[in-house]
């Protein structure tokens, strides 16, 4: 039997899925209002949470350890004095201290069970620091038969955490929370921190304008679909090629594969971590890696809602990513022409997805390096919850692209 990464608690704004009927009328509604892979998140401004006091919160963890049975994750997590506790069987708390990812909020101790994990490769969200959580239930496993699209077991749980520099320190700004129901339903939540970092209180209209956080908005929690919806199961950034790759951190591929946590239907043997690394030179599994995660994994893939051309770094039915020509960003994107062009490009110009040697006429690497007035038809990319360009990933996307000689196995530029 699988070891279990433990036990937790509740979860939020429901989303039902229905096998692939779902996730095509969600594509095409999509495809219809923002013309591919989405729109600007629009989120509706709710005032920002405001933390117990401090004294109360000190005097709830001095009773609390003062207890019996006091071990790192055990138990629920008592109420600061004055908030109501916990409610067995809420499928929508109002706090991050009911989803069942602290034992102690306030010491920030983890509740048993639950494992901090790392991609090696992270989506773009405007500068914020991220920390990433997962349970599984006990004796449960992933089912990763289809190495491309895991299904997760009823009761899994994930948190992600925001944090942002706020007046010198870095401050928590909200944490995202992910549960599955049951074989066909996810739950899903926002919970925004308070200035003082005592609690953090379920935000479904998002917030507009963070304050000390010039810039940053936190999405309405209906906008997660429009990533989401790409995925069979809903998680992102807990699958193969995101683990297995080095610089994934805490709950790896490999480690994974040791404890016993995935398995497939047929029984047979998985996949080595070697045969699922993003292939290349330095330069371009950096940017393969980055495409990957911040186009191919949510949108460009063959079931995702942008399918015209492909980012994701697919395992085929052997179990490997192979070298960078056999990648799908290799065989859809490059010298295929694009259909955005810039503003005053005259017409009959040509431009590419990815033109080699030539990054002013690759399409790509323009949408990644602008970012759409509130309003305007979208052509960023990612197109949604970021306001800022990833200025280390278009670095990293043009380095790519001056390296695309014909001595590195690379066609010439197309006309």
């Amino acid at each position: 039997m699988a070891r279990s990464l433990g036990q937790a608690g509740t979860s939020i704004s429901t989303f039902t899925m229905r096998g692939r009927a779902w996730q095509a009328a969600v594509a095409s509604l999509l495809l219809a209002g923002c013309g591919g892979c989405g729109a600007q998140e629009t989120p509706r401004p709710e005032p920002l949470p405001t933390g117990p006091d401090q004294t109360d919160q000190a005097a709830s963890t001095a009773a609390r350890a003062a207890g019996a049975d006091e071990r790192p994750g055990q138990g629920a997590v008592e109420a600061p004095r004055g908030a109501p506790p916990c409610k067995d069987g809420d499928t929508d708390p109002h706090e991050l201290r009911c989803t069942g990812l602290y034992s102690d909020l306030g010491a920030r101790s983890l509740a048993a069970g639950v494992r901090e994990f790392k991609p090696a490769f992270e989506l773009w969200s405007d500068g914020a620091e991220k920390t990433r959580w997962i349970y599984l239930p006990p004796g449960s496993t992933i089912d990763v038969s289809r190495m491309n699209d895991w299904i997760f077991p009823v009761g899994t749980r994930l948190w992600k955490e925001f944090r942002l520099p706020v007046a010198g320190a870095s401050r928590r700004i909200e944490t995202r929370f992910l549960w599955k129901t049951a074989e066909d339903r996810w739950t899903r939540a926002t919970y925004v921190w308070s200035e003082d970092g005592a609690s953090a209180t379920q935000a479904k209209a998002g917030v507009l304008h963070v304050p000390g956080a010039p810039g940053y908005a936190i999405p309405a929690q209906v906008d997660c679909i429009r990533c989401h919806a790409g995925k069979t199961d809903n998680p992102l950034g807990f699958e193969a090629v995101q683990l297995a790759a080095r610089g994934a951190g805490g709950l790896t591929y490999a480690e994974l594969v040791e404890r016993g946590l995935l398995s497939t239907t047929s029984g047979g043997p998985l996949p080595d971590a070697a045969a699922l690394e993003v292939p290349g030179s330095a330069t371009e599994r950096r940017a393969l890696g980055l495409l990957h995660v911040n186009c191919g994994v949510s949108c460009h893939h063959p079931l995702g809602v942008a399918t015209h051309f492909e980012m994701r770094l697919d395992i085929d039915a052997a179990g490997r990513v192979g070298d960078v020509r056999g990648t799908r960003v290799y065989q859809t994107a490059i010298n295929q022409p694009a259909k955005l062009h810039p503003p005053g490009a005259p017409p009959g110009a040509r431009d590419y997805r990815l033109r080699p040697l030539d990054p002013d006429r690759s399409a790509v690497l323009r949408a990644m390096s602008r970012r759409d007035a509130p309003g305007a038809p979208p052509e960023q990319m990612p197109p949604l919850a970021t306001r800022r360009v990833d200025e280390e990933a278009v670095a990293a996307v043009r380095a790519w692209i001056e390296a695309m000689t014909p001595a590195a196995g690379y066609p010439p530029p197309a006309p």
